[in-house]
Formats: structure tokens, sequence, C-alpha cells
């Protein structure tokens, strides 16, 4: 069935869930959606899942060498956005006093409105900065290179980067709106909720989600035990030398966007720490 379609067939409670629909579905899931501290990691991980990840930027996270985002790439920008949105949440709470998600409940929606106007503009801005070093707007120029001298892809004279940004910006600020309606339809909470739910299903083993600690003691524990069926009866794949795995294991849990080049590749091609899953 097609989005439109839904949205001929589906009820406006489909459409636009109310926070305790919303919280119930948390809880079903296992989460704890009273807990503050909780809802914003979760909410962090489904913005930048929701305006960042699931949006156009696959399309510069292309394989066949075409898209200028490789997924080392991916990996550190995920993360380190993910950081930044929740920094930016928690620092809402903290100006307005908001230490519960009763709280949140009752808090100025204005002031939320502004936290989610300046996400937008921040996820979408052509001359950010990622972490990788390279802008926005050089991301999508080089895939557009890419693209053009790939003998299987043909590309519109018409797609330049800025009409594939103004592309991505529609997306974002298409998600954005959809929560300051739900917002406005109902309370602050929505803003937290609706993206905790969006990243139980889109953001599976993302850091900053609750359970991503032990998602990284699995890791570790597959590396100790070469009968771990990750390995399928191989070798284990030797970290690059001289790597201290204290270290590689800190900055998982903390920053794993400052992981060294070699280890995050180690990481991700060669061990498949995304696939560990006890």
């Amino acid at each position: 069935m097609s989005s439109r379609e839904l949205d001929k067939t589906s009820t406006d409670e489909e459409r636009y869930p109310s926070p305790d629909v919303l919280r119930e579905m948390l809880a079903n899931h296992g989460f704890e959606p009273d807990n503050l501290a909780q809802m914003v990691d979760m909410a962090a991980v489904g913005i930048t899942a929701l305006w960042w990840r699931n949006t156009k930027v696959e399309d510069w996270h292309a394989g066949a060498n075409i898209g200028a985002l490789s997924d080392m790439d991916m990996y550190r920008v995920n993360t380190h956005s993910t950081s930044k949105v929740r920094e930016r949440l928690k620092t809402w709470c903290r100006q307005q006093g908001v230490r519960s998600m009763t709280d949140v409940a009752g808090a100025d929606p204005d002031s939320l409105e502004v936290v989610v106007y300046r996400l937008y503009r921040w996820f979408t801005n052509p001359k950010r900065v990622l972490v990788t070093g390279n802008t926005l707007y050089d991301v999508v120029a080089q895939t557009l290179s890419n693209a053009r001298a790939h003998p299987e892809c043909d590309v519109p004279d018409d797609v330049t980067p800025e009409s594939e940004l103004a592309d991505y910006e529609k997306e974002v600020a298409g998600a954005a709106s959809y929560a300051l309606l739900c917002m406005d339809k109902y309370d602050t909470r929505s803003v937290l909720y609706g993206p905790a739910v969006f990243s139980i299903a889109w953001a599976t083993g993302w850091w900053g989600k609750p359970g991503y600690a032990s998602h990284v003691d699995a890791v570790f524990a597959a590396l100790d035990n070469p009968d771990h069926r990750i390995w399928r009866g191989k070798p284990i794949p030797a970290p690059p030398s001289g790597t201290d795995l204290a270290t590689v294991r800190r900055l998982m849990l903390t920053r794993p966007w400052q992981i060294p080049d070699a280890v995050c590749e180690w990481l991700i091609y060669d061990i498949g720490e995304h696939y560990i899953l006890d």
C-alpha cells in the first residue's frame, strides 16, 4: 500500500498517534517511556535516523564507489550527529527545568519548536562540516561527480548539488513539520516519543540506544570466543597492530566517531560488529 493510499484509508489517530499511544508502544517493546533520560537518548537516535540516515543521504552512501560517504563515514556521521541532537535536547531540558516526562508534557511548546527548527537548519545546512571533515555540499558534489564518471550511471543534466540538497531539505522539513504538528495537536511529549518509537524498528543496534552497552559487551565476548557462530569456524580477524582493545571499547561506548580509521574498518568490515547480537 502506498503512502498516498495510507493517507486515504488510515484514521487521524493512526496518522498522528497521541503521546499516550506512543507511550504504550514504547512500554510494550520493553522501554521506559517515563524515563526522561532514556527518551531523550532514543529521540536523538530516532531524529538522526529519520532526518539523516533514512533520507536522500542513502543516495550519497551508494555502493560501487559512487556515494561519497563510505560505511565508515556513515558510522561516524550517524553517531556524531546523534550525540549533537542528544546534546541539544538535554540543553533544552536544563534550560526549561524539565526533569521528568511529566515536565515535558507541561513545557513551553514554543521553546521546543525553536529546538526543532534549529536542528532542521543544522541537518540541512550545505555548509555544515561533517565529522569526516567535508561539508554536506562537498558530499553531494562528489557523489554526482562519481556517478557521472561511472559507465552504468546516467545522471540527468538538471540534477545538481543544489537540486539534491533542496530535495533533502524538503524531506527533513516534512519530518520536522510532522513533529511540530503532532506537538500542536497533543503536547510536547510527541517530539520525544515519536522519534523514539521510530528508532525501535529503524535504528536497531545504534549507539545511544538503551542496550548498546550490552551490544559492546557481546562484541568483546565474541572476540574472546573462537567458537562463536559469527566466525563460522574461521580464525577471529586480528585487530590492526598496536590496537588497545580497552581503548576501542571505551570509544565505542562514548565517542565512536573518534575510533581510528584502521580500527573502524576492522570493526565494520572484518568482524562485522553490527551483526554480533549475543
